[in-house]
């Protein structure tokens, strides 16, 4: 790996996050998704551990490997030239050493930032205490920092998906002292997934005093409300590579049903693609 045009990506990429404009990271699976998405034109892109997860065989939730994880993120940061994020889930394992140990690994293979949650599993208590997550990104912000690293840590908070129910001013005052308290301990932007309401989305910007990161989808404000409300980066998760998903089984339906062969209609042809990644 070339450190020096590692470093440079990463600085590039911490630069996006101080920039006026909204970052909006489309979220990759594998390295062809990221090869396409790069070249449409985004300034960088990351991955989705769901869709990672998926194109494994796995469920989505802390169930692959870190191993498995970062030989994904890494096959992905070797095709495209931009500033590649990982999703690493809850770090791969409880413990700050074990974060630190994680953010080691994606710097390794390649990506110059990482998420991660304050969630480790998908039971009746998933939420770890706050005092053993913030130092857990205080772990991971150090690691990346004695690696020379300008890595943007982005500290998801998982408050509003295991709150079931509408939204309360107690998960609303969670979210915001834990998001603080990890931008507070390194982390360079901050993760709510699972709101959709501009108004609360205005509210958490407001008051998180770092970047905030919004998981976009269907119900979600557009790109530019997004930015009006004062959000710095939104993503999308796992959604695209579950819309790519959804085609597989349109078309298997399709080829057991009607035996026709309308799926491929508009895909890409071999040319086009051997075209692309042969460059």
């Amino acid at each position: 790996m070339d450190m020096n045009l590692l470093q440079a990506k990463a600085a590039a990429f911490t630069a996006l996050h101080e920039a006026p404009k909204i970052l909006v990271l489309p979220n990759c699976w594998d390295a062809g998704s990221a090869k396409i998405l790069a070249d449409a034109g985004f300034p960088a892109i990351a991955t989705t551990s769901a869709g990672i997860a998926f194109s494994q065989g796995y469920a989505d939730g802390h169930n692959i490997s870190r191993k498995e994880m970062c030989a994904a993120v890494a096959r992905c940061a070797a095709i495209i030239a931009v500033p590649l994020s990982a999703d690493l889930e809850g770090g791969y394992g409880a413990t700050p050493a074990d974060v630190a140990e994680t953010v080691l690994q994606a710097i390794g293979a390649g990506a110059v930032g990482a998420n991660i949650e304050d969630s480790i599993a998908a039971d009746e208590t998933p939420m770890l205490d706050e005092k053993v997550a913030i130092e857990r990104i205080r772990a991971g912000r150090k690691a990346a920092d004695e690696a020379g690293m300008s890595f943007v840590l982005n500290a998801r908070t998982d408050v509003y998906l295991y709150n079931k129910g509408p939204a309360t001013e107690a998960m609303f005052d969670m979210a915001v002292s834990r998001a603080n308290a990890y931008a507070a301990a390194g982390a360079r932007s901050v993760f709510v997934p699972g709101v959709t309401d501009a108004e609360l989305i205005g509210r958490l910007a407001d008051a998180i005093e770092a970047p905030l990161n919004i998981l976009a989808g269907p119900n979600s404000p557009s790109t530019a409300e997004l930015e009006a409300l004062g959000v710095a980066r939104v993503s999308i998760g796992g959604s695209l590579a579950r819309a790519c998903l959804t085609l597989v089984e349109t078309a298997a339906r399709e080829l057991l049903s009607s035996g026709t062969y309308d799926f491929a209609k508009d895909s890409f042809s071999n040319a086009e693609l051997n075209r692309r990644f042969g460059r």
